[in-house]
């Protein structure tokens, strides 16, 4: 984050640096500045620790660039190795004028203040660098991997190339970075290996300083390789008291974004208690930062520092998303400002309409269900009681249960990978409302027509309240049918509610023509009799109590598609569970709207 009014996200495009400005008012001036000084692609970026506006590059051309976006025209300082192109830069986190990159085998540390030499050389593997990092507290620390399948900690101030110490691993390493907690450090295999090991930096006594060493823990889940992962804290530190906890990110080939926790059993094994006084030095660049959200379109400050915010609470989506892609990349990409000359020229920028083009095909409506599909909160074993809820039916490949879905979004996601004919035109988990399409034998003469449903579930569906609908009437349905087909509704959402269980998976087969309404609410009501109506209970009628207690459901509202009217079809299973058919009249008035 910038101290100046400027949000930036900084992506790469072969060998041009995107500056993207959130918080642009207009989506196509989203990028704020092209920055043009490699020949070749960028391989990696890295903000300062110090100055915000200040951000290195490098490049297969073997050069290093510094750029003050304030001036972005041009670069404000270069280094080069002029043998070998450069793999990774980092900026010093104790000491503002020192940078290092890596070049092959070879490992330069850079002085913003001694021209274009570098200050150490160190020839630090057998194989090519592909990741380096400094410590967090101790200004001349710092740490590189590579394919040899080793990690090397060292101390360019020492007057030889010896590192402290190597931890050999079983595997090439990609990425080894310090922890923002503790002595540990995070490796992330290149390949032959899915997890992440994290490793404690601290030598004890019977280990020796070139070792093959065991990881304190492995975050394990993904599939294929991991391609990134960082650190997302939450707390702060309050009188040098450290309270924060952590929450690392990962993303792999599989195409899974992962969250971990950790536990404090994890973070004791790398030195790290919550509660206990920080490490001396350590350079906490995010303190105080305020969590801005760009999810809406109108910015939303929240208060208090990075982390305060729970993070369990911060929605994950929210509307159509495919507005926020047209704006930020199409529109964006279309305006995005030309340097008039190539490398270094003068700092006169050009807005063109042909420079950057992104084909309108290649924009597609995103799919939601594909979408929530790569968001998990774990996975529990299905239990007893929600193998039971599975209903076969004959004539149907669907004959294995479903697993008790815990969330709204899992049984969304269940119910769509099996009921492929369903379409869910739009998905918003934050709000719990749901629009699905389908064609169904719902027409004159049980033709096949369109049909189209909105949902909204109450946030105590669905233990103690049932989803409202609202089907939208097209020329195609006739009244009658429309009638039976919203009864149905109603009656199957009311069944599922006595086993405060989802009915979104009967709501779909019914609707589809391939459960009659009999087969959608009979295996529910008959168990949830056996269950709980036992003898004594048939001794005599429900008291007024019980009565009073019984939840009443949802309305079936209809849509017209041709006026965009609304109308309500009444209360028409008043007495599903025994209930007095007055008790409607205390909910839903004669025009359907609820008092």
């Amino acid at each position: 984050m910038s101290c100046l009014p400027h949000y930036w996200v900084i992506s790469t495009s072969n060998q041009k640096a995107l500056v993207w400005n959130l918080a642009a008012k207009a989506p196509q001036n989203a990028i704020e500045h092209v920055l043009h000084g490699h020949a070749r692609a960028i391989t990696d970026i890295n903000f300062s620790a110090h100055h915000p506006d200040i951000l290195a590059t490098c490049s297969v051309d073997s050069f290093v660039h510094g750029w003050d976006l304030r001036r972005p025209a041009r670069p404000v300082m270069t280094f080069c190795d002029w043998f070998a192109g450069a793999t990774q830069v980092k900026w010093n986190r104790q000491d503002s004028h020192i940078i290092a990159s890596s070049h092959d085998k070879f490992l330069r540390i850079w002085d913003t203040r001694h021209g274009a030499s570098p200050l150490r050389s160190i020839e630090a593997h057998d194989t090519k660098i592909y990741g380096i990092d400094w410590n967090r507290t101790r200004f001349s620390g710092i740490v590189t991997c590579s394919l040899d399948k080793s990690i090397k900690f060292w101390d360019y101030k020492a007057s030889e190339d010896e590192p402290e110490r190597v931890i050999r691993t079983p595997f090439p390493v990609w990425r080894a970075r310090h922890t923002p907690f503790g002595w540990g450090l995070l490796a992330m295999p290149q390949r032959g290996d899915n997890d992440l090991h994290l490793y404690d930096r601290r030598l004890p006594d019977d280990v020796a300083r070139d070792a093959i060493i065991p990881p304190a823990h492995r975050f394990v889940g993904h599939e294929d390789q991991v391609k990134e992962f960082l650190w997302r804290p939450r707390g702060g530190i309050v009188d040098d008291i450290d309270n924060r906890e952590f929450q690392l990110v990962t993303w792999g080939a599989d195409r899974d974004l992962r969250l971990h926790r950790l536990d404090d059993h994890i973070l004791e094994r790398v030195g790290y208690r919550r509660g206990t006084e920080i490490r001396k030095n350590l350079n906490v660049t995010r303190r105080n930062a305020v969590y801005r959200t760009f999810r809406d379109e109108k910015a939303v400050l929240l208060p208090g520092g990075v982390g305060e915010t729970d993070i369990a609470s911060r929605p994950l989506y929210d509307g159509d998303a495919s507005s926020g892609l047209r704006g930020a990349i199409s529109a964006g990409m279309r305006k995005a400002p030309i340097p008039l000359s190539k490398g270094w020229g003068n700092a006169i920028d050009l807005t063109s309409s042909t420079g950057m083009h992104v084909r309108p095909h290649a924009l597609k409506k995103p799919n939601f269900i594909t979408w929530m599909k790569g968001v998990k909160v774990g996975k529990k074993e299905p239990d007893n009681f929600s193998m039971e809820l599975g209903i076969p039916f004959p004539g149907s490949r669907r004959n294995e249960p479903l697993e008790s879905p815990e969330s709204l979004g899992d049984e969304i996601m269940q119910v769509a990978d099996r009921y492929k004919k369903v379409k869910y035109d739009h998905v918003d988990i934050h709000k719990r409302v749901a629009t699905f399409s389908m064609n169904g034998p719902w027409g004159e003469d049980r033709q096949t027509v369109y049909i189209k449903v909105n949902v909204r579930f109450p946030t105590g569906y669905p233990t103690s309240l049932s989803p409202a609908f609202e089907v939208v009437r097209t020329s195609s349905l006739p009244q009658e049918i429309l009638q039976e087909m919203c009864e149905g509704l109603e009656i199957i959402a009311l069944s599922y509610l006595s086993r405060r269980q989802g009915c979104l998976e009967a709501v779909s087969s019914y609707l589809l023509g391939e459960r009659s309404l009999e087969e959608s609410k009979a295996p529910v009501l008959r168990d949830c009799f056996n269950r709980f109506v036992g003898p004594e209970d048939l001794a005599g009628p429900l008291s007024s109590d019980d009565e009073d207690n019984l939840d009443i459901g949802p309305l079936v509202r209809v849509q017209d598609l041709e006026n965009s009217g609304t109308e309500v079809l009444g209360t028409i299973i008043a007495n599903v569970n025994g209930k007095d058919p007055s008790l409607e009249s205390e909910r839903v008035r004669q025009d359907g709207q609820d008092q």
